[in-house]
């Protein structure tokens, strides 16, 4: 029975399969012509109804010119090929046959296993005098001029029928290699046609568990955004915020593979519209600044300001690619600058190639690697770019999406120096003003310097393209040379930029004494206000055009980073109404907006929420879309249709099915926008903020963090200037950790330094120990670390051995201060190290970088850590961990070839 069956569905598929699926017809036309050029004959191929596929070579006029051109002679034509090519399958040969006009041909068929999906047919021939009768019956039939039509068939060649049966042998021969061909080509299309139906089964299988897993995910990062609004230990919050980082990140990875499957199979919609760059700056701006805030690394954006105000494309496609590029660049870059730049060319009066490239200072890829980073499911994406949050697609989607707007996306990179992403797509103009101006034909001068080399060339740089003239000044703390550059222009209104750390005592005493300057206190990365007076301004990192053009046009530059500025209006006066079918659902959505003071209720079911309208008018209604009986969609069409009262009331769905085009079908079907689950707390707060009428909105008071106010007592730790400068104290508590974890192996690197006297290994490592005390809060021993930091540059050997030890000795201490605030960063390395474990460990450390999988590489290197190392073993785990935490997939695979020869000797 199975086979019968399997017979009866190869039987299916053989009758979709074509004679041109198989063969391009400019093959199948060379063939016949060298057929037709050997023996001079006539030739012609058709498919299995006799429709001529190719153009007939060596055609006779009596055929091309009469016969064939007329469409009754035409159709009959294909029915004589037709017959032929059975009747020589019949036979097993190719069979001479008389053509409905009285002419020789012969046809033999090209088979694909046991169907016909051809002929290949010869001939147009006589073996003797035409019939005349014949001709001139064929001749009324097909109303053809008769003396014309003699005329012709008297010039068709007569071969004795020797000659043709031998062509026709010949035709047969030919057309056996081709079937040969066709039967192999038919089953390889088979194999692909298998290939594509289990790739789509696994892309199909992708989507639907993707969608699958938002719902729950919605709980898990929703409840745990409300959790941490409550006061608990330091180790819970830890604990709870790294549930939230984990659920982000499945989150993301979710994301990556539903974006895979619907690009795999064909489906991913490319969804275009006006927008303005500027807007979509900012926001990656505002996102890579939560990536990047506790990192030694500066960064840039360089905007064309002459870019055209508006355009028409698909921005949020183009601001997943850059936001994906940037976070690899922001991951893989410990120490430096990453550059985003936005710029274009124009294509066309209407169009322009949008250019984006990221550059950065990290440790590069090889040449060699550099064809592997765009392949799908390769974790890391190469040794050196995995996707941010692992799925190992990030870089393959991108350059998918990328094709699909009809771009090119491309990577240069030098290993140690960094690397170079970019991308070009052609978008069309809406609004052609450039998207930077400043308004004043005359703006004041500008003066300033800031610390970090790269924010004060970019500084610089911008001043001069947006025409603001810039003096840098070479020392802020001469406050006398400051007043002879600025003093002067003083009726100008002049601008001076600095940073935070500058504003010194005698430094804002001329400013308060000096009105018309307004200083721009720069900080890194949080925006905090320190000072009364009105002429100074403080503004977030980065230094970007787009800052100082909303500076000097007067327009409200603040940070937006996620925290309390989320909820920084209120709604105690609105009411509003969320229905969904899940009351985990529910808990998260009413519970992220319980800050707002607004009154809320909730259904759950369309006719829940129907009854509830009924009953009471509601500001804002949040719909979820898919629901059992009455889903949002249609529980929307009834509220539309038979309650007016909600004519203008919004409706904003909630959906877990995110996907390309579901806004517009909301849009259709009576909404007003979505939301995406899981709910991003920022993302809920602009849509309320946005819907909601605008009498209901108040201006919110800030709302008290959990400590406060009040900051961490930490024996040696200024808390309070460390959770400042970080923005927020969870990072803080984050930072403090890898502190911590890593005093041992520093200490040790340090150690070995000075015994070696290694003094550039010695001098970068207290530099790092200098910066990374200056951030927890380490004020004493950043000091300390700063001036051995002076003594290794100068190779000041004596300094060094004077200070070294004492500085180390406070190091260590603060290990033990540390160490009972994260009880697993103590307890890391207390079981026995056993042989079998070892070479355990190094297989999988060599296998992952033998898959180029910098995540398994991580985690093998941190299993090592939990047992007591000692010796070689410490020495090489220590250099092991290092260049993993240095993203160095090269330097481990070297690593890891001298600790097993170590081992051997």
């Amino acid at each position: 029975m199975g086979s019968s069956n399997e017979k009866e569905r190869e039987r299916e598929r053989d009758k979709d399969i074509t004679l041109t699926d198989l063969f391009d017809v400019d093959m199948l036309q060379r063939m016949q012509d060298a057929f037709s050029n050997m023996t001079g004959l006539a030739a012609v191929i058709t498919d299995a109804n006799g429709v001529a596929v190719t153009k007939g070579s060596n055609f006779t006029d009596f055929c091309a010119l009469y016969t064939r051109a007329n469409p009754i002679g035409c159709l009959r034509c294909q029915e004589c090929d037709k017959y032929g090519a059975e009747l020589a399958l019949r036979s097993g040969a190719s069979v001479p046959y008389y053509c409905h006009a009285g002419l020789m041909d012969f046809a033999a068929p090209i088979m694909a296993g046991e169907r016909m999906i051809g002929c290949f047919v010869g001939g147009q021939v006589l073996t003797e005098a035409p019939d005349i009768i014949k001709v001139m019956q064929s001749a009324g039939e097909l109303k053809i001029d008769l003396i014309k039509y003699l005329q012709a068939v008297m010039k068709v060649r007569i071969l004795d029928k020797d000659t043709v049966e031998r062509h026709a042998n010949f035709l047969y021969t030919l057309t056996d290699v081709i079937s040969s061909i066709a039967y192999h080509k038919y089953k390889m299309e088979e194999a692909n046609i298998e290939i594509e139906k289990a790739a789509n089964m696994k892309s199909d299988f992708l989507a639907n568990m993707s969608h699958e897993l938002r719902t729950p995910m919605n709980a898990v990062i929703g409840m745990t955004e409300m959790a941490l609004r409550k006061d608990m230990s330091v180790d819970v919050r830890e604990y709870l915020n790294q549930i939230r980082t984990a659920g982000k990140t499945l989150l993301t990875i979710i994301n990556d593979i539903l974006d895979f499957s619907k690009i795999e199979s064909g489906k991913m919609d490319i969804i275009e519209s006006e927008f303005e760059p500027l807007s979509l700056i900012h926001d990656i701006s505002t996102i890579m600044v939560t990536r990047i805030e506790a990192k030694e690394t500066e960064l840039l954006i360089d905007i064309n300001p002459n870019m055209p105000r508006q355009l028409y494309g698909d921005n949020n496609r183009i601001k997943q690619v850059i936001i994906n590029l940037a976070n690899n660049a922001a991951k893989f870059t410990k120490e430096g600058k990453v550059t985003l730049k936005f710029s274009y060319r124009r294509r066309s009066e209407r169009y322009i190639d949008f250019m984006f490239s990221v550059e950065d200072t990290g440790i590069g890829i090889k040449e060699h690697d550099l064809d592997k980073i765009f392949q799908s499911f390769r974790q890391v994406d190469s040794k050196r770019n995995r996707n941010i949050e692992g799925t190992g697609l990030g870089l393959a989607i991108c350059r998918q999406l990328i094709s699909l707007m009809n771009g090119s996306l491309s990577v240069k990179s030098e290993y140690g120096k960094g690397s170079c992403f970019s991308f070009e797509i052609p978008l069309k103009i809406v609004d052609e003003e450039p998207c930077l101006v400043i308004q004043s034909p005359n703006p004041p001068p500008a003066f300033g310097v800031l610390e970090n080399e790269y924010a004060d060339s970019r500084l610089k740089a911008d001043m001069r393209r947006l025409g603001i003239p810039y003096t840098r000044i070479e020392d802020i703390g001469d406050i006398e040379a400051l007043k002879e550059c600025i003093v002067p222009v003083m009726e100008e209104r002049p601008f001076l930029f600095v940073d935070k750390s500058a504003l010194g005592d005698e430094l804002l005493h001329f400013v308060e004494e000096n009105p018309q300057l307004t200083v721009v206190s720069v900080n890194s990365y949080s925006y905090s206000s320190d000072s009364d007076l009105q002429n100074v301004l403080f503004v977030k990192k980065p230094v970007s055009a787009m800052m100082i053009t909303a500076i000097y046009n007067h327009e409200e530059y603040i940070d937006e980073h996620m925290g309390d500025a989320m909820y920084d209006f209120m709604a105690e006066t609105a009411k509003v109404l969320i229905v969904d079918d899940n009351t985990v659902n529910l808990t998260v959505a009413e519970g992220l907006l319980e800050p707002l003071g607004m009154e809320i209720d909730t259904a759950l079911s369309g006719k829940e929420a129907i009854e509830k309208i009924s009953e009471t008018s509601y500001d804002l209604i949040l719909m979820d879309h898919m629901m059992p009986e009455i889903d949002g969609v249609e529980t929307t069409r009834i509220i539309r249709r038979f309650h007016k009262e909600y004519d203008n009331v919004p409706i904003i769905a909630l959906t877990a099915n995110a996907v390309g085009g579901v806004k517009n079908m909301f849009l259709e079907e009576g909404m007003n926008d979505f939301i995406a689950k899981p709910i991003e707390v920022h993302v809920l707060m602009n849509k309320v903020k946005q819907w909601l009428p605008k009498n209901k909105i108040t201006k919110g008071v800030k709302r008290a963090s959990h400590t406060q106010n009040t900051f961490p007592q930490i024996e040696g730790i200024d808390t309070a200037a460390a959770i400042r400068m970080l923005g927020n104290e969870e990072v803080f508590w984050s930072i403090l950790k890898d502190y911590c974890r890593i005093i041992p192996q520093k200490v040790e690197m340090i150690q070995e330094y000075y015994d070696t006297q290694n003094w550039k290994g010695y001098t970068i490592e207290v530099h790092a120990l200098k910066s990374s005390s200056r951030q927890i809060g380490a004020t004493v021993l950043a000091k300390k670390a700063e001036l051995l930091e002076k003594a290794g540059n100068e190779l000041d050997i004596k300094t060094i051995h004077a200070d070294t030890w004492a500085a180390l000795d406070e190091y260590r201490h603060y290990y033990e201060i540390l160490s009972p605030y994260f009880p697993e960063v103590k307890n890391e390395a207390t079981e026995e190290l056993t042989q079998d474990i070892l070479f355990e460990v190094f297989s999988e450390i060599e296998n992952a970088i033998e898959e180029l999988d910098m995540d398994l590489l991580e985690e093998a290197v941190h299993r090592l850590g939990v047992y007591k190392l000692d010796g070689v073993h410490s020495e090489y785990y220590n250099k092991m961990r290092k260049a993993v935490d240095d993203m160095d997939a090269y330097a481990c695979e070297d690593i890891m070839k001298e600790w097993k020869e170590a081992l051997s000797e």
